[in-house]
Formats: C-alpha cells, sequence, structure tokens
C-alpha cells in the first residue's frame, strides 16, 4: 500500500503537465489582482500569474477544483479598468496555484486581452 500513493502522485502530476502543454495560446506574465466567484464560491480574490488570449494561471488562498466554472474580473495594475471574463473553467491545480481556459468573452473584452497579450508579449 505504501507504493501506491507515489504512484497517483506522479500520474496526477503528468496529467497537468499534459495538460499544461496542450495550450494554444502564448502566454506572458501578468501580475495583477483577479477575482473570482462561482455557484459554489461566493466570491474570492487570487493574484494573476500569467495571462493570454485563451486563459490564465492564479494563485489564491481559496481552494478551487479542476472543472468548475468561474466568473472572473481582471483589474489592471496600471489603469483603472476591470475585465470581465463571463465563464472560464478551472482546468488544472496545484497547491494553491490554477489554470482557466476562457470560454465566454465579449468581443469588445476579446479584442481589449488580445491587445493586452500583444502589448505585454517579449519579442
Amino acid at each position: 500500500m505504501k507504493n501506491r500513493r507515489p504512484v497517483e502522485n506522479l500520474l496526477h502530476s503528468e496529467r497537468q503537465t499534459e495538460q499544461e502543454e496542450l495550450r494554444t495560446s502564448f502566454r506572458i506574465p501578468f501580475d495583477c489582482r483577479l477575482f473570482f466567484s462561482s455557484h459554489d464560491l461566493v466570491e474570492a480574490d487570487a493574484t494573476l500569474l500569467d495571462l493570454s488570449t485563451t486563459g490564465c494561471a492564479a494563485e489564491s488562498e481559496t481552494t478551487v477544483r479542476p472543472d468548475v466554472t468561474l466568473d472572473l474580473w481582471i483589474f489592471s495594475p496600471n489603469s483603472n479598468w476591470r475585465m470581465h471574463i463571463d465563464q472560464a473553467v478551472v482546468r488544472w491545480v496545484r497547491g494553491q496555484a490554477f489554470g482557466v481556459e476562457f470560454l465566454n468573452l465579449r468581443p469588445v473584452q476579446r479584442t481589449r486581452l488580445r491587445n493586452l497579450v500583444d502589448k505585454n508579449r517579449v519579442r
């Protein structure tokens, strides 16, 4: 029985790595406040770690689970705007860090997000 646990952890870690390798969009490091909520979780704060046009990674003291659907609000560190993502799903969790895929963005928000990522992309 003692040998089963490390194998399970290894398999879980491999699945997370595989999911992260399936990313289709370039991610930029991006440090700002992220606010999120869901039906099961009233509201919580997080720190955004990176951002792309299709998703982001964040870290929070509030624990989330894979496959949970969230509403997100990203607060820009350099201006007074905030971006609302109507629907995002948690794809992976590692400790207090988690990655989400954006499922539903309004056209204006999608354009703003694309411009933000392009502007901050290291060339």
